[in-house]
């Protein structure tokens, strides 16, 4: 990579962290509303062609069922169905019933089967004592996963200057964001998208609500949402499935076609948010958490059931 794209890089990732500090939930809901369903599309497909090649179908099946169920409870909530804990409490359940499964099936050991196994503690205490707070977390934490999808997908020097510039601008540029002495932000947004204090929920732990603190935390998440659309739109795609690209599960289009699909849904999704922001979000909600609730599990089996074999980038 040369020095000008870096520098370019650079000042683009200080400038959405600077337009996120300032005004988060304009930042928040404008790149929600252009790029939320794309990404979800997009980011299925490199799953798929990525993971499910070696997987064996016994865990497949079992991945499927879970975001059936996870697609099942947020249409329970759209509908108003059931309250908000229990609804978080099952949603909890059924990712660590995605991961644990999988594992047991496979019987993974090692390394790979220890991270597992802290991830679905996590997911356990978090149902016990802490159910709402730990989805909130969750939601937060999930904008970090293309980190994770990078390293599982490099080797070598790629791999090393992939996550250290990961580590700049996904942990280090956060961190200025809560930490520097910068003024209170800007409280509105978008036609239709409210006040940031609606909002804050989505990203923000409940005992921080309404603070300074929490206006941060929601900062760093806007700031950390537009990196994790960049990496799923503009790099995964062009590294592609690797080797195992022609067993994925979905028989999906040519990459033009499936481009130019993705545009078009895209629109209408952007015409949606337009008309009604929080009645297109509820709606999105529901494919948003089944694309969150596949990262989580598919990164955490594919750990433990060791690298696969990897290929030249797939052609556009």
């Amino acid at each position: 990579m040369s020095c000008r794209l870096v520098a370019a890089a650079a000042l683009a990732a200080l400038a959405v962290a600077a337009l996120a500090a300032a005004a988060p939930l304009w930042v928040y809901a404008t790149t929600l509303a252009l790029f939320g369903l794309p990404h979800v599309l997009v980011e299925l497909r490199y799953v798929d062609e990525r993971f499910s090649g070696r997987l064996p179908r016994g865990t497949l099946r079992w991945l499927m069922g879970g975001l059936g169920a996870v697609a099942l409870l947020r249409v329970l909530a759209f509908a108003g169905v059931g309250g908000p804990l229990v609804r978080a409490e099952l949603a909890l359940g059924v990712g660590l019933v995605s991961i644990a499964t999988p594992l047991v099936l496979a019987r993974a050991s090692g390394a790979g089967a220890a991270a597992a196994l802290a991830v679905g503690g996590g997911l356990l205490v978090g149902v016990v004592y802490a159910p709402l707070e730990t989805l909130v977390s969750m939601a937060l934490l999930h904008n970090l996963t293309p980190v994770g999808f990078l390293a599982e997908r490099l080797r070598g020097p790629a791999r090393r200057q992939a996550l250290v510039a990961a580590a700049a601008a996904f942990l280090l540029v956060p961190a200025v964001i809560l930490c520097a002495p910068i003024a209170p932000p800007v409280t509105g947004g978008p036609a239709g998208a409210g006040e940031l204090s609606q909002h804050l929920a989505a990203f923000v732990p409940s005992p921080w609500l309404g603070t300074a603190v929490g206006e941060r935390l929601f900062a760093a998440a806007a700031y950390l949402q537009v990196l994790h659309y960049v990496v799923v739109l503009g790099v995964l795609p062009r590294l592609g499935g690797g080797a195992l690209a022609a067993r994925a599960v979905a028989p999906w289009p040519r990459r033009r076609r499936f481009a130019g699909g993705v545009l078009l849904l895209g629109a209408l999704a952007a015409a949606s948010f337009a008309g009604d922001f929080f009645g297109a979000r509820a709606g999105y909600a529901i494919f948003a958490a089944v694309h969150a609730w596949l990262e989580v599990p598919i990164l955490v089996v594919a750990l433990a059931l060791g690298p696969a074999p990897t290929a030249a980038p797939s052609p556009a």
